[in-house]
């Protein structure tokens, strides 16, 4: 009860002091061409700068995607990746630097890299990875050879150096300060591949568990799990795909049901309002799988909005 107390003192300060930045990495360096890129755009055509107050909207583009595939681990772009990676730290750690709270649209997954690299160089941070997918995949058996699928594993120091071992700060996020939420692959998972995120030391609640925990005290063991590992600061990663598939249709991998926006909401609010979350990405929308009128565009610009209020 006191840390569900604390929290939400804490999200009322926060809620009134944040002054929001956002960021805008067009990239689909880590998925495919065809629609993650336009995911800010979309989201700023919706009013999203108005709605969260931004008082800055910066964009960093990425290059442009290549097929040529890795010979060692079958996926594409991983210099690209890891350049667009510090580029992006760059800009993230003069939004933090200032006072203001980046958020930052993607954009695929690997947009996670620069977030977190950012965060990296000032102190040993936490990451609370909202998802469908635990994307902890290695990427020489990923099953589409995708980074997307592999950001999480990459993060916490595994695979290629040039992308998991950046500025020499191996690994960008320590497992022991890892929140992985919200997943629903997990039969997947055992079906395809032997490496397995349950076998981590970090917190990981698939969406049973989550719902069979309650969102707020999924939230409140998450804010106490990072306060324990002592934490320079968190980053809150929100994989739109984190969403029920009714709401969210319009991403690349379908995975049926998932998070109601009023859970989303909830939790995330929660993990804000502890005073430990520095910035936050938002991943993986689809505008070109999107109705005409932006439905699912819709659902998670109201879901940012209602986080950040």
């Amino acid at each position: 009860m006191a840390i569900a107390v604390a929290a939400t003192l804490e999200q009322e300060r926060a809620s009134v002091s944040r002054v929001v930045n956002i960021l805008h990495v067009e990239t689909n360096l880590g998925l495919r061409p065809g629609g993650v890129e336009r995911l800010g755009a979309a989201l700023l055509g919706l009013g999203l700068a108005e709605r969260v107050s931004a008082t800055s909207v910066d964009t960093l583009r990425a290059a442009p995607f290549v097929e040529t595939r890795d010979p060692a681990y079958g996926t594409r772009n991983l210099q690209a990746i890891a350049q667009l990676a510090v580029d992006q730290a760059d800009r993230i750690g003069q939004i933090v630097d200032s006072g203001a709270f980046p958020l930052v649209l993607g954009g695929d997954d690997s947009v996670l890299l620069g977030c977190l690299l950012a965060l990296r160089r000032r102190g040993s941070p936490g990451l609370v990875f909202i998802d469908g997918h635990t994307d902890f995949w290695d990427l020489p058996n990923a099953l589409v050879g995708e980074f997307s699928e592999s950001d999480l594993w990459v993060a916490t120091g595994h695979g290629p150096e040039v992308v998991a071992d950046l500025e020499g700060r191996r690994p960008l996020v320590d497992s022991r300060a890892c929140v992985v939420y919200g997943h629903r692959d997990r039969q997947e998972q055992l079906e395809e591949r032997s490496e397995d995120v349950y076998r981590e030391p970090m917190l990981v609640r698939g969406l049973g568990e989550l719902r069979a925990a309650g969102m707020r005290d999924a939230g409140n063991h998450a804010v106490g799990f990072l306060a324990a590992a002592q934490i320079a600061g968190a980053w809150l990663h929100i994989d739109a795909d984190c969403l029920d598939d009714a709401l969210m249709p319009a991403v690349d991998w379908r995975t049926a049901g998932g998070l109601t926006e009023d859970e989303l909401v909830e939790l995330a609010r929660i993990v804000l309002g502890s005073g430990l979350v520095l910035g936050m990405d938002v991943t993986i929308y689809n505008p070109g799988l999107d109705s005409d009128d932006l439905a699912a565009g819709r659902v998670l610009a109201g879901a940012i909005e209602q986080i950040l209020r």
